[in-house]
């Protein structure tokens, strides 16, 4: 066989065997997933902040399950246990949500949400003119908030609060 009749046989065998069937489908042909987010495979990958609601779609802003009202019980090493409400409402982007009346102090603090967890990231307060710094990391399940803690600098503690809507 020459070289000129054997390279388009190569192309086609090439062809035939990276191309695909006749009788694959599109798995994301009838997945429909919403402004925010993206088929993959046949499934919906969610941006950032957003999660499948009820229809299957990405338009459940994750941070949303987090709203609300809550009444908190707080254990501090050293400090004790401790009641007080709470409430958690929308931050400053889609990600962020704001904790008023943390730990008790009358405070906000901002923290990041990604699906269930909560991150606090390092943050100053002035708690009764004190300096401080807290951290932190939570998550939430059905109704109930926990929050995990510590509180550096003017005050030294660590902590872990439930809230519960």
């Amino acid at each position: 066989m020459s070289k000129k009749s054997f390279l388009p046989a190569l192309l086609f065998g090439a062809m035939l065997a990276f191309a695909p069937g006749c009788g694959d489908a599109d798995p994301c042909k009838d997945v429909e997933c919403g402004t925010n987010g993206t088929c993959f495979e046949g499934t919906c990958v969610c941006d950032v902040g957003y999660e499948a609601g009820v229809s299957g779609q990405c338009d459940t802003e994750s941070r949303v399950k987090f709203y609300g009202n809550y009444n908190a019980t707080e254990t501090c090493t050293p400090g004790g246990t401790g009641t007080f409400s709470s409430a958690i409402s929308s931050g400053s982007d889609i990600t962020r949500i704001n904790i008023s009346n943390f730990a008790d102090s009358g405070l906000n603090v901002a923290a990041t949400v990604e699906e269930s967890s909560i991150t606090i990231p390092s943050q100053s307060l002035n708690i009764n003119g004190t300096a401080a710094t807290v951290v932190g990391t939570g998550s939430i399940s059905g109704t109930t908030v926990t929050l995990n803690y510590t509180v550096s600098g003017g005050f030294n503690f660590t902590c872990s609060a439930t809230l519960i809507k």
